[in-house]
């Protein structure tokens, strides 16, 4: 039986193909949707001009630079998002916007891949208000 729920949409930001296929799939069997698939910050910066997501995984480091000018976009634009780099979040030369979201060491098991992005689109809808007064508790 197929959930009416539309399926959250995940971009992700990853220059390595293999590493960029890899996430697809463990996202997409978590049933997550594709929202799209970059490898650069200038096509990242240009997508989001007229799409958005629920929710972007990113590389730090994409196929034209660091990619802090997206994650202070996906910021701006309320869509949490997972860091996810080799890079440790406590080097020097980690620009602070990239604290802004989850941190997830590279390489990651597809569980923590998933309750990583699941975390980030969480708290995404903790801060959004919601249209509908009734107060829903999980059992």
């Amino acid at each position: 039986m197929q959930s009416m729920q539309p399926r959250s949409r995940v971009l992700i930001l990853e220059d390595e193909p293999i590493i960029a296929l890899d996430v697809e799939g463990i996202l997409t069997d978590a049933g997550f949707e594709l929202a799209g698939t970059l490898a650069t910050c200038a096509s990242a910066m240009e997508w989001l001009k007229a799409n958005q997501g629920d929710v972007a995984l990113l590389d730090v480091d994409l196929q034209d630079g660091s990619c802090e000018l997206v994650a202070q976009r996906l910021h701006d634009m309320g869509i949490p998002f997972v860091v996810f780099s080799g890079s440790e979040p406590t080097e020097s030369a980690i620009d602070p916007v990239f604290l802004k979201g989850t941190w997830l060491g590279k390489p990651a098991t597809s569980v923590k891949i998933v309750a990583a992005v699941t975390k980030a689109l969480s708290s995404r809808f903790l801060q959004e208000p919601s249209a509908d007064p009734v107060q829903h508790t999980a059992f």
